[in-house]
């Protein structure tokens, strides 16, 4: 009888006649039949235990893959941390689709910020914003270059420092040959730059000729000042960069933080009465009554020709309601200068939420402040 005869005796005899039980089934098949029929059964569960087994070695495989494919990864990531470190340097990645930018730890600590701080949708626009550097457009202007590319900025940092900075970008493409991702390194040219002045100055020297412009450094008056020159309060940039790292602090420490804006109602008759000057004077008092009012870590800063910000840190709505309402009572009292009567404020504030960066909480301020303004002026109004 050859192998297969007693799959083949089972098969025919049970599809020949159908056994009604189990003794049925016996008298059916016979012995051989039965035999065949047990054999059949047995490859049948073995097939399923070598699958399972195949399988079971499958996912071990992948598991085993997967790890060492994130322990490759962590090892890189180490080795890039360790490299920013050492040089000196950052990565700095946009994504064109998505308009998401990427900050390595190493950039963030070019701009003074602690690497460990997690960067949020808008901060690291609001970042360069507070620079008056717009680092996309540049890149983009750049869009249709096949090799590498280089950008030069100076920036402030959180430590007040002004720095040169060089981006040495190249566009990353897709099949198509669009570009889908800009991947940049970034690092602090400060010290090249002044080298190179410094020896442009030498060289002046020696030939007895007059500083090269274009290889001349501005001075300290040609920089962009951090202070308003009609108020002594901070400027615009100033500001912003300040409420990025407070945005920032506030954020990683889960301490509160509040944002006033304020206006000074009617700026305009003021000037047409009493002149320039006269307009002038008003902001001056209004600088210094804010600064009376501020505390040790406040920042108030003009934001345009009769608004002004004051960043609160650590403090609740119910804090700054308070301190909103007495800067107001106290200007619409004591901001009279000479021959000009005290003038009124209007206030809006908000406190910081889940999610902002610096740029939505400026913009809920200045919404609650168009409220304050349209409600009839005068008055302190907060966020909804």
């Amino acid at each position: 009888m050859s192998n297969s005869a007693p799959f083949s005796l089972a098969r025919d005899a049970v599809l020949a006649n159908p056994p009604a039980s189990a003794d049925g089934l016996v008298d059916t098949l016979g012995a051989d039949g039965l035999l065949g029929l047990c054999i059949l059964l047995a490859v049948v569960a073995l097939a399923a235990v070598l699958s399972t087994i195949r399988d079971r070695g499958r996912v071990r495989d992948a598991a085993r893959r997967s790890r060492q494919q994130s322990d490759a990864m962590r090892e890189l990531l180490r080795s890039v941390r360790m490299a920013e470190s050492i040089a000196g340097l950052g990565i700095w990645q946009y994504d064109h689709a998505t308009r998401v930018q990427q900050w390595s730890e190493g950039l963030k600590r070019l701009f003074g910020i602690d690497p460990g701080a997690e960067l949020v949708e808008g901060d690291a626009e609001t970042l360069f914003y507070a620079n008056d550097v717009d680092l996309v457009s540049k890149v983009c202007q750049h869009s249709d270059k096949i090799e590498p590319f280089t950008i030069e900025f100076e920036i402030f940092g959180f430590d007040g420092i002004l720095r040169t900075i060089s981006a040495q970008a190249c566009n990353l493409r897709n099949a198509e040959g669009e570009v889908q991702r800009v991947v940049a390194v970034v690092r602090d040219v400060t010290r090249n730059v002044e080298a190179r002045l410094e020896a442009a100055r030498e060289w002046d020297e020696i030939e007895g000729a007059a500083s090269h412009p274009a290889h001349r450094r501005p001075d300290k008056q040609e920089r962009i000042e951090e202070t308003d020159p009609l108020t002594g309060v901070a400027n615009r940039r100033r500001l912003m960069g300040e409420l990025d790292r407070l945005v920032l602090d506030a954020r990683k420490s889960h301490r509160p933080l509040v944002l006033v804006m304020f206006e000074v109602d009617r700026l305009k008759r003021v000037i047409g009465t009493h002149g320039s000057e006269g307009g002038d004077a008003i902001l001056r008092r209004i600088a210094q009554l804010a600064g009376e009012q501020a505390r040790e870590h406040d920042v108030i800063g003009r934001v345009s020709t009769e608004q002004f910000a004051w960043i609160i840190p650590r403090a609740t709505e119910g804090t700054a309601r308070v301190m909103t309402e007495r800067l107001r009572q106290t200007i619409a009292r004591t901001s009279g200068v000479g021959k000009i009567p005290p003038v009124t404020i209007s206030l809006g504030f908000t406190g910081m939420q889940a999610g902002d960066t610096a740029l939505t909480l400026f913009a809920r301020a200045d919404d609650a402040l168009f409220a304050a303004k349209d409600s009839g002026r005068n008055r302190v109004r907060v966020a909804a």
